[in-house]
């Protein structure tokens, strides 16, 4: 069953058909933790031990769940847990701490990158793409970052045959070249390339690369000490887990950056790291209210800029969601409740991420 359809059950029958808590209060017996299972990590308190259950539930992973999860409410970690196998071949379980490319959720640090410049008077969101690109064809000459950054600048795919993705000129030259499809502001749709001509505006405009940018601006001064990029060689590899349940690659597309993936994809981090990254966001450490104000906007697709915005359940959250070769991932901000879901599988769930996180979610609220 595809990850819609499985979401649209979901949303119609709610935790009753997930909950082991639930399944104890009528009499049935929880479901025993799956055998890859880690005892190590944190599980704190009642709440910690439900959401331990509901992750090491067959009913809700009938594999059982392989990945690391991270669930805390008003920075409290309720639970932080590895599940799983991390390397086959050497038979190492998953440990809590374990490094994941983060694939598309990297997007919301391009975005943070770009409205730091913004900060620092390098650009505007609101500036055309010909301020940067003077040969920029005039069909796109207006479309703004602002427009990339939402998925809202109309630019089509580009042709990349013969293309060296090592090169980035030569990618944001293809880029430039692609057909516009759609007025530029007036149709939502999904553009890697965009982020990925942000990432070289962020190098032209920085005046380094985009992984020492990112890092220095937004890693540092979060405290998130162990996260960096593919191919930064600031890495610990051995805390990289191979993906398709510890059979395959610890990185889909290698072990370098090119410009086929960075700005779109292969920030690698922590689920710790990602709490602490929504720490420093609650506050104006990394960007200012006002930049976090058109960080949050939301455009056409309820989509901000490198965030899904919803109140689906409720509550107002800040989300995105990762996929690359066989990792899934998924980080969800509930900014009502200060509830924090980051989630890294290393194979793909039946279920899409966001299922698992809100429900995750129903289970921290009630944490005291």
């Amino acid at each position: 069953m595809s990850w819609s359809k499985v979401f649209a059950v979901a949303l119609v029958v709610g935790l009753a058909i997930v909950s082991p808590t639930l399944a104890q209060k009528k009499g049935g017996k929880p479901s025993k933790p799956n055998a890859e299972t880690v005892a190590e990590g944190i599980v704190q308190g009642a709440i910690g031990v439900r959401l331990e259950e509901y992750m090491s539930s067959a009913s809700n992973f009938p594999n059982g769940f392989s990945g690391c999860v991270l669930v805390a409410r008003k920075g409290e970690i309720l639970l932080e847990r590895g599940f799983g196998i991390a390397d086959a071949d050497k038979d190492v379980k998953l440990k809590s701490d374990a490094l994941w490319d983060w694939c598309s959720v990297t997007k919301q640090f391009t975005a943070a990158a770009v409205l730091k410049l913004e900060m620092q008077k390098k650009l505007s969101i609101e500036d055309p793409l010909s301020k940067f690109f003077p040969k920029c064809p005039d069909d796109k000459s207006k479309v703004t970052l602002r427009q990339m950054l939402n998925h809202t600048s109309g630019i089509g795919t580009p042709a990349l045959d013969g293309v060296d993705p090592r090169d980035r000129e030569a990618v944001v030259k293809a880029f430039l070249a692609a057909p516009i499809v759609s007025k530029p502001g007036e149709k939502w749709e999904y553009s890697n390339m965009c982020y990925i001509v942000l990432a070289a505006i962020i190098e032209k405009l920085a005046g380094k690369t985009y992984e020492g940018y990112c890092e220095e601006q937004l890693f540092e001064p979060a405290g998130m000490k162990d996260a960096g990029f593919v191919g930064d060689g600031k890495i610990d590899l051995k805390r990289v887990p191979r993906d398709a349940r510890g059979r395959g690659p610890q990185f889909a597309y290698g072990y370098e950056m090119t410009w086929g993936y960075r700005g779109c994809g292969g920030a690698v981090a922590s689920v710790a790291d990602m709490l602490l990254w929504h720490k420093a966001l609650g506050g104006t450490k990394i960007l200012s209210q006002a930049a976090k104000t058109e960080y949050y906007a939301v455009g056409l697709n309820n989509y901000a800029l490198g965030w899904e915005v919803s109140k689906d359940s409720g509550h107002l959250t800040y989300a995105h969601s990762g996929h690359t070769g066989k990792v899934v991932t998924y980080f969800m901000r509930d900014v009502d409740d200060d509830i924090v879901v980051a989630l890294a599988c290393n194979e793909e769930p039946a279920a899409h991420p966001k299922i698992t996180a809100d429900n995750l979610a129903v289970i921290a609220r009630k944490a005291k």
